[in-house]
């Protein structure tokens, strides 16, 4: 019966653990991959016409998806969105192209839930920074904690989203040179 209590609480402690996504110098949230590709002498305009390609599969279903192409300095950013479960979480991936490397950067991430947009922090809230942030209005405490039960799953799956990109991407422009 003890171990079952300690096990319980256990599980139920790390449910309501705070959830922290990687950031930048600002405290903002970003994601960034600095990547070298095989052939080293890769020129930077061969590279990002292979983002290009990569861009064209992996965003032919979004077709909100902005791209803007700065060729003088080997810029592509691209603006676009997850879909996570009812909400959409927008971002910027900014990509810089040089000789046999590039660097991948995922930022301003703003979740959209029923016309509400808030900035995606550092990390999820907990279920007391919620209670404090109510003001104590909202006094049903597993209402409170559902709340960061539910938004610790969705930074888990901002997480996941955002890693799976720059894989896709490495992928993609690690194999080709092969």
């Amino acid at each position: 019966m003890k171990y079952l209590l300690i096990i319980t609480l256990f599980v139920s402690g790390s449910a309501f653990a705070q959830l922290r996504l990687p950031t930048n110098e600002t405290g903002q949230v970003q994601y960034q991959e600095i990547v070298r590709v095989p052939n080293e002498k890769l020129p930077a305009r061969q590279l990002m016409n292979q983002l290009h390609d990569w861009a064209e599969f992996y965003y032919e279903s979004e077709s909100a998806a902005e791209q803007q192409y700065d060729p003088e300095h080997n810029i592509q950013f691209i603006k676009s969105a997850y879909h996570i479960d009812d909400q959409i979480v927008r971002y910027t991936l900014t990509v810089e192209a040089k000789f046999g490397r590039y660097r991948a950067t995922i930022t301003d991430l703003i979740a959209e839930d029923k016309g509400i947009s808030v900035p995606v922090r550092a990390s999820s809230s907990t279920a007391a920074e919620l209670e404090r942030a109510s003001g104590g209005k909202i006094t049903n405490r597993k209402l409170i904690e559902q709340a960061a039960q539910q938004q610790a799953e969705l930074y888990r799956q901002i997480d996941k989203s955002c890693r799976g990109t720059l894989a896709s991407l490495k992928q993609y422009l690690t194999t080709l040179q092969k």
